[in-house]
């Protein structure tokens, strides 16, 4: 068996959809003749740590090597720590490390990552590495080991680089820098690869180098386990959305629309209830509260991976918005493949781009502008009717069976196959 770097910095305890992506990958790889090895740092303040993922990395009993690095995230004392901060100290935060930190304030872990990478270097038999980004810093520490080695990389992008949607450039001269950088580390890779044909067109345009498309998946193997619980109330139409919001990407205008929903049907406010998983915050409650629909929301708070999926199973109508003001076309949320899992309806606040286009193969999609309130009401109306008469649009099993994270990582198998014997 063939051994694979992996090379990351989102790594349980850590959770989220950022750290799913490449500890699946590593789960399914062995399955396909690749053995995988971690190298990431130590996980440092962090907003949402996952008992679950941990213990699957335990039971897959995963080689993981923990770096103790310097970032601003590791000078905080306690190691891991769970740190929350409102959305607007976040924006500020944001702002400074995109002026201070390029490409990213994870970059300081380099110089550690790259000596232990180094390391196991000369310890293991490593026949090619995997690099997953952002953040990006774990790009250019895979291209320093190249270099060193020639060992060949593959490396991942689960966003755009320069025209990510989460980077909002202080100066012309950070960006010029940002384009630089970026050129300098893709280029020297042997396969780069990233979610959807849009962020590989974009990526290419740039480099000019081909992107192969790996999109996000689930893991068949979870679903299977979560089984029937029961969570919210029995009797209603529960509505889900599963994850965090971003600052330009809020509930408030699937609240609004809820809002004109019962003002026309006022009958529907004992029937419908409002499910969140992964937090709301205090400006969403002041809305729910503005809107009087205190009393059919249930907010889960964060709750770990395997329970998380267990409400999904739970839940009648999955829903997602993206709102995010730049380059929204191009993104592809990772909860959607979780979602398709499931073979439930979604309610789709999207724009034009990747995501709506995910949605209309699925075919069991509602799907409206993430501004619009009369659309979503529209929507909202129309998936009431199918749940009173079970009459739903029949989703796609075939586009269900593509998202399989082992079919997937079938597909970064052979990748690393062929980098291997160049």
């Amino acid at each position: 068996m063939k051994n694979v770097l992996f090379i990351v910095y989102y790594f349980p305890p850590m959770g989220g959809s950022g750290v799913q992506r490449p500890l699946k990958f590593a789960k399914y790889l062995r399955d396909f003749g690749w053995n995988p090895i971690i190298i990431c740092p130590e996980p440092g303040a962090y907003h949402t740590f996952d008992e679950s993922l941990l213990q699957e990395v335990e039971d897959l009993n995963l080689e993981v090597h923990r770096v103790e690095a310097n970032t601003p995230f590791h000078r905080t004392g306690q190691s891991p720590r769970e740190v929350k901060v409102s959305g607007t100290i976040a924006k500020i935060l944001r702002w400074f490390s995109t002026f201070f930190f390029i490409p990213d304030n994870k970059r300081s872990w380099i110089e550690p990552g790259l000596e232990k990478a180094l390391e196991l270097v000369k310890e293991k038999d490593i026949d090619a590495v995997f690099a997953s980004g952002p953040p990006h810093s774990n790009l250019m520490l895979a291209q320093q080991l190249k270099e060193q080695t020639g060992i060949p990389v593959v490396m991942d992008l689960r966003d755009d680089w320069v025209e990510s949607h989460l980077i909002k450039y202080p100066t012309v001269w950070h960006k010029k820098k940002m384009e630089q950088l970026e050129i300098d580390t893709l280029t020297k890779a042997n396969a780069l690869l990233t979610i959807n044909e849009e962020i590989a067109g974009s990526i290419t345009s740039r480099v000019l180098k081909e992107v192969e498309v790996i999109g996000h998946g689930y893991d068949p193997e979870d679903f299977e386990s979560a089984g029937e619980m029961a969570s919210g109330s029995p009797q209603k139409l529960k509505f889900l959305y599963s994850g965090t919001f971003y600052p330009e990407s809020t509930p408030e205008s699937f609240l609004k629309a809820v809002h004109r929903l019962l003002k026309h049907n006022p009958e529907l406010k004992e029937s419908i209830e409002l499910q969140f998983q992964g937090g709301l915050n205090s400006k969403h409650w002041k809305v729910i509260h503005e809107l009087d629909l205190t009393s059919i929301v249930l907010d889960f708070g964060y709750v770990d991976h395997d329970l998380a999926v267990k409400n999904l199973m739970n839940a009648d109508v999955l829903w997602l918005n993206i709102g995010q003001k730049k380059n929204p076309e191009i993104i592809s949320l990772g909860k959607t493949s979780e979602y398709f899992a499931t073979k439930k309806p979604i309610l789709g606040l999207v724009p034009e781009g990747s995501a709506k286009t995910m949605l209309e193969k699925y075919g069991k999609a509602f799907i409206a502008d993430p501004y619009d309130i009369t659309e979503i009401a529209g929507q909202l109306s129309a998936i009431v009717e199918c749940y009173q008469k079970d009459n739903w649009p029949e989703h796609s099993d075939e586009v269900v069976e593509s998202y399989n994270r082992k079919k997937l990582t079938g597909k970064l198998a052979h990748m690393l196959d062929e980098i291997s014997v160049q």
